[in-house]
């Protein structure tokens, strides 16, 4: 009996933590031992193996690592801005930009941002803005490149 009570406790257990996903894709796609998520509302996240959200699902889309620079992954807000997180999950680059370029592009070691009000700046490969965006294109081109 109670070896039945307790496999009915964890299988309620592990239906109710992942009752709140619409979706759980494969595990290692993104990041070894992560899987992402989807919401019922439609946004993303990441969870480890042992079911722990190591990224809040808060983002409306977030890319493969690698594709803008090998140890961080752009992510979308519900606002549609944009930020990075690193391979711990943790937000490097807060969501408010309209793009970011990928590293490398315009100067070693850095990627472009746009603001939400057209002007460019730089952030480094720890996410942190090295440029704040003030400056028209041609602006950061002429004085930083």
């Amino acid at each position: 009996m109670k070896k039945i009570f307790l496999s009915s406790l964890f299988l309620f257990l592990s239906i109710k933590t992942f009752s709140q996903y619409q979706k759980v894709y494969r595990f290692d796609e993104y990041q070894k031992n992560w899987a992402l998520v989807k919401t019922k509302s439609g946004t993303f996240g990441f969870i480890d193996k042992n079911k722990k959200a190591v990224v809040a699902p808060i983002y409306s889309k977030i890319e493969k690592f690698g594709i803008i620079h090998p140890d961080l992954a752009l992510v979308k807000s519900i606002a549609d801005t944009y930020g990075l997180i690193n391979r711990e999950g943790k937000e490097v680059t807060p969501a408010i930009y309209e793009k970011i370029g990928k590293f490398g592009d315009f100067k070693k070691g850095f990627a472009v941002v746009e603001s939400t009000t057209n002007h460019f700046g730089l952030i480094d490969e720890n996410g942190k803005e090295s440029v704040p965006p003030n400056y028209s294109l041609e602006e950061l081109k002429m004085k930083f490149q």
